[in-house]
């Protein structure tokens, strides 16, 4: 099944990114008002549907969709959703927004993506979402889900478009990729191009620590340990030394992203490895 029990009414749904168990996190809160968190790719949907079916929870039913941030693994598969969960509203980051409710925005974020993942893109083909299902958000909304009020704190540094989520009840933290990836057992960073910046999102870490979250619920892959706080600390120490290992590679290499991550040890392999190096190299070039 594509759906395993995470914590309390909180379950993690695999949709299999490229064919591959353990890459892509979507979470399906089982409150009096269903929520997802995350779409997952285009081609995710038909997991998050099996989900459903297996928690018992139908699509008329599922009322919020929170899409953290517009990447198209994250948000590729809302346009599809809304076809078929027709009660739910999707809140997007205000300045994501249009991106996934206006064509020609829409357009681009495309061929963004298309530009930046090439023949390797296994997204999908997403859909327009419509702007009257979906709501803007800029951090300090709350989602009210029948039970408890959902927390979404803005998040920036691995994208402008990001929002985490933080639920009072379970005192987790839907960090999705603003706090790096959880893989395999071990975290990651996760600093894709064109928007990744260091200080931005040093400064985000700290104001997720301040939630002295119990749980922290990754983007790529599912729960972390019982520890977060301890993890949120890691991260802080790990993505300055993960860029001053990219940078002093780079004067070896150039900007070859390929070379750079063949170079890596294996404390820094991920599935992502190169595409991360390239957002590094696009940092580098903005000192």
């Amino acid at each position: 099944m594509p759906v395993t029990h995470a914590l309390d009414d909180i379950h993690t749904v695999d949709p299999l990114l490229d064919g591959m168990a353990g890459g892509l996190s979507v979470y399906l809160i089982d409150a009096p008002e269903p929520t997802l968190i995350d779409t997952g790719t285009a081609d995710s949907v038909e997991a998050i549907y099996d989900a459903l079916d297996a928690v018992g929870i139908d699509r008329d039913e599922v009322e919020h969709v929170l899409v953290s941030h517009i990447h198209l693994d994250h948000a590729g598969g809302a346009g599809h959703l809304a076809a078929e969960l027709p009660n739910a509203t999707f809140y997007i980051h205000e300045y994501g927004f249009d991106f996934l409710t206006a064509s020609d925005d829409f357009e681009r974020l495309k061929s963004s993506v298309d530009r930046v993942m090439g023949e390797e893109n296994a997204y999908g083909e997403p859909a327009l979402l419509d702007p009257d299902r979906c709501r803007a958000v800029e951090g300090g909304d709350t989602v009210d889900i029948g039970d408890r009020e959902l927390e979404l704190i803005y998040a920036p540094g691995h994208a402008s478009t990001h929002y985490a989520v933080f639920d009072p009840a379970t005192e987790g933290l839907f960090t999705i990729d603003s706090a790096g990836m959880y893989f395999e057992g071990a975290l990651r960073p996760t600093t894709p191009p064109p928007e990744f910046d260091l200080e931005t999102m040093l400064d985000t870490v700290d104001r997720l620590r301040a939630y002295d979250p119990a749980r922290i619920f990754y983007g790529h892959f599912g729960p972390g340990s019982r520890d977060a706080v301890r993890e949120l600390d890691r991260y802080e120490r790990l993505l300055p030394e993960w860029v001053d290992t990219v940078r002093e590679l780079r004067a070896e290499h150039g900007n070859d992203a390929a070379a750079i991550a063949g170079s890596l040890g294996d404390e820094w392999q991920s599935f992502s490895v190169e595409l991360d190096v390239e957002g590094v190299l696009h940092y580098l070039d903005r000192e």
